[in-house]
């Protein structure tokens, strides 16, 4: 208990910055569902050519626990570059909820081929949770992996860990695809609104703002 105790003590601006980022989108996402009628259906037809492979579920479901140990460490190497991320995401996911809500988009899916039973298990699992499978343009998890992308290649980490995480990030990216989750269009609009979101907080010098302001 003590451990945990000192954990959140010297690691309290973390914690409320990605509770911030990760809980209140993970709110937004589902709330919105509430408001969205007739949503329309976005599909390119290089989708179609797109196989599913049932066993990427493990690695689109590794999404949380990706992001969470990724800025962590982020956040212990180079706080600059982390409280960057959380603004330019934040703004990101702003800016994706305000498109979910205007233009409510959905998934429909296939039946899909059977992987194996506990395969087929986890991903029955995974659809039950995103059910009716809304919001999904532009894509959420896309968007936050790009955006430990563009961060740690930012950063003053080294060469070798930024390689994992762009690998890791790349592979959660492609599982969307892979299990169905996410269209192509989900996938370059989430680059686009990260790359956007980016220059966006180094043009008008947000982290340096709330910096001063919250004493960060």
């Amino acid at each position: 208990m003590k451990k945990i105790k000192d954990f959140i003590k010297k690691n309290k601006k973390f914690i409320i910055s990605i509770c911030i980022l990760l809980l209140g989108q993970s709110f937004m996402y589902w709330f919105l569902k509430l408001f969205q009628n007739n949503p329309i259906y976005i599909k390119y037809h290089l989708d179609n050519e797109i196989p599913f492979i049932g066993q990427f579920v493990y690695i689109y479901n590794a999404f949380y626990p990706f992001m969470l140990i990724s800025l962590y460490l982020l956040y212990k190497k180079d706080e600059k570059a982390y409280y960057k991320a959380i603004i330019s995401g934040t703004i990101g996911y702003l800016v994706c909820d305000v498109i979910f809500l205007l233009v409510p988009t959905i998934m429909y899916r296939d039946v899909v081929p059977s992987a194996s039973q506990f395969t087929d298990l986890v991903i029955k699992i995974t659809f039950f949770f995103d059910n009716p499978p809304l919001n999904c343009f532009p894509s959420i998890h896309c968007l936050f992996s790009f955006q430990v992308i563009y961060s740690y290649w930012s950063s003053k980490e080294n060469i070798r860990n930024k390689i994992i995480v762009t690998v890791c990030a790349l592979l959660i990216i492609i599982s969307t695809l892979l299990v169905k989750q996410h269209y192509i269009f989900d996938v370059v609009s989430a680059f686009l609104i990260c790359i956007i979101t980016n220059l966006l907080e180094d043009l008008l010098g947000l982290y340096k703002r709330i910096k001063k302001k919250w004493n960060l």
